[in-house]
């Protein structure tokens, strides 16, 4: 009895065998492998979501934007003409000294920038303000000029959002029984009860040039990541300032009214200045291009953005084209 018991209890304790436990610690490898790949598979579809979504909201929010320049083009103030107000000198202008507020021409585009050291118009305007070195290849650029869709100050009443800055700004002044014209004035004077003028309102001059810049971070030409920036007046100068990241390239094309019915008869990308001063229409173009690099992804697709076709990149980013069509409402004749 005593030998059986030995027996029985020397079989329950001696273990796994070599075998055993080389089986046990491979089909632990096996779990363990297909859980991290698991966990990977999880980790880059949702970073395929996340560069997705952010190239979406992106590209929605730069067509937003240039949707709302290309319709208030033109826009002064809700004046019928801008005959009779002589633009003046902001200082540190764009072209010449008296470009910025000039509005004869509320619409420039520079279509196709070929890498000129200054873009320069359809109109042969010079821009000098700009860096060209900085401008992406082959992409448009536009420019807006316009006033704020709200008087900063209207019948003794200021806006909600004027500030108190100290830092002047232009102005278009409507005043009854005076002529319309440019003023230079500090916001917070708008404010002062003993500047407020009863019968008259301010409307703060806007003008901008729209363009793709090859990197995103002012500090790091490297990082080549494309974005949506803008020339716009602050001051007595054009400041940069940089809007959406990701926007590889801007097309722009304008539809010609050639008959005076208010309906475009053709569309072209590159107008000539006469013909650009009766577009009453503006399609825009734009190609989004994720942020990072998706592994394993290869671009291998064409992208067509109006007359103009990208050729693949066979690279490893996420792209996608934006466009809409805009009505140019308050550009035509303006200095009629």
């Amino acid at each position: 009895m005593a030998s059986g018991k030995s027996r029985a209890v020397s079989l329950s304790t001696r273990g796994f065998s070599l075998v055993e436990l080389l089986i046990a610690m491979l089909l632990g490898v096996i779990l363990s492998g297909g859980m991290v790949i698991a966990y990977l598979g999880a980790k880059q579809n949702s970073f395929y979501e996340s560069q997705t979504a952010r190239m979406q909201e992106n590209g929605r929010y730069a067509m937003r934007l240039l949707s709302r320049e290309l319709a208030m083009a033109g826009f002064f103030a809700g004046a019928p003409s801008l005959k009779g107000i002589p633009a003046a000198s902001v200082g540190a202008d764009c072209s010449d000294q008296y470009w910025v507020l000039d509005g004869s021409r509320p619409l420039e585009l520079v279509n196709d920038y070929a890498g000129e050291s200054v873009p320069v118009s359809s109109n042969l305007t010079p821009f000098t303000c700009m860096e060209g070195a900085g401008i992406a290849l082959e992409t448009d650029l536009l420019a807006v000029k316009r006033t704020a869709g709200e008087a900063s100050l209207r019948r003794g009443i200021a806006a909600e959002n004027l500030t108190a800055s100290t830092v002047q700004s232009w102005y278009l002044r409507l005043a009854s029984g005076e002529a319309q014209a440019w003023e230079k004035i500090a916001p917070n004077a708008l404010l002062d009860p003993a500047l407020v003028d009863q019968s008259g309102s301010y409307w703060e001059a806007i003008t901008r040039i729209f363009f793709i810049r090859r990197y995103s971070d002012s500090g790091n030409h490297g990082d080549e990541i494309p974005t949506l920036c803008m020339k716009t007046l602050a001051g007595d100068e054009m400041t940069s300032r940089c809007l959406v990241e990701g926007v590889e390239n801007m097309q722009f094309e304008f539809g010609i009214d050639s008959d005076g019915d208010g309906v475009p008869n053709q569309y072209k990308s590159a107008p000539s200045p006469d013909e650009m001063q009766h577009a009453v229409a503006a399609k825009i173009y734009l190609l989004l291009r994720s942020i990072h690099q998706i592994a394993g992804s290869k671009d291998s697709k064409t992208y067509t953005l109006g007359q103009k076709v990208l050729q693949a990149r066979h690279d490893t980013y996420l792209r996608r084209v934006f466009s809409s069509t805009i009505l140019l409402r308050n550009q035509l004749n303006p200095m009629s």
